[in-house]
């Protein structure tokens, strides 16, 4: 099985129910994403992906964003249209409004605005704005060259690698760590294979902590906090 038919699965059995809930305490956002919401926002950003950019199977992508649900969405979509998730430099990239992080063929920028909204000012020469341009794409994706389970899926590990790694989550878990990243990639496949759920807070005020488990029902904290 791959990543991609994996969260296919997620989305026929927990279509409506909450997959990602996103905090930031310092702008006040928060959105809630259900299985089938993220679903339509990696269909757009996949078909971007490979119309626009010309992505292809094996080539490399480059998520340079701090905690944040697009990151989940930039995972799922790279992987959906068979390319791999680099640590390293990719062929192609996503940064945040710091543009920090570079693609060695295209690079491409999110101002984390509500609803990934895009750059209220011009972004540099050369760099493409994320929300300019996503919504042009439709809601449904399928890949040309879809990969298989012994495909790089993570830098070296294979799509089947980092599924068998994963332990099945249940749980709603709360987050400050990114789920794109080796200490939070777990955590991401082990929720779309257990049903689980993620409330990812970035900038998180400790004096809210408690309330938040309460409001939004946390079975566990993840460790880190």
């Amino acid at each position: 099985m791959t990543l991609p038919e994996l969260f296919g699965a997620a989305v026929r059995r927990d279509g409506a129910n909450p997959f990602l809930t996103y905090y930031d305490d310092v702008t006040g956002e928060r959105i809630e994403l259900s299985a089938v919401t993220t679903a339509n926002w990696v269909a757009k950003t996949a078909n971007l992906l490979v119309d626009e950019y010309d992505l292809e199977a094996g080539e490399t992508v480059a998520i340079g964003l701090p905690p944040h649900w697009l990151g989940v969405v930039w995972a799922l979509s790279t992987w959906s249209a068979g390319a791999t998730v680099t640590t390293g430099e990719g062929d192609l990239a996503i940064t945040g409004p710091d543009f920090r992080v570079r693609g060695s063929r295209e690079t491409i920028a999110s101002a984390l605005l509500p609803l990934g909204g895009r750059f209220r000012e011009p972004v540099p020469e050369g760099i493409h704005d994320y929300g300019a341009e996503v919504y042009n794409h439709p809601d449904l994706f399928v890949p040309f060259d879809p990969p298989t389970a012994s495909a790089a899926a993570y830098d070296e590990q294979t799509h089947a690698d980092l599924i068998a790694a994963a332990e099945p989550i249940t749980d709603r878990v709360l987050t400050t760590t990114s789920l794109v990243v080796p200490a939070g990639l777990g955590t991401l496949v082990g929720v779309i294979s257990g049903g689980g759920s993620i409330v990812l807070c970035r900038n998180l005020d400790p004096a809210k902590l408690d309330r938040r488990i309460s409001d939004e029902k946390v079975d566990r904290v993840l460790e880190g906090l």
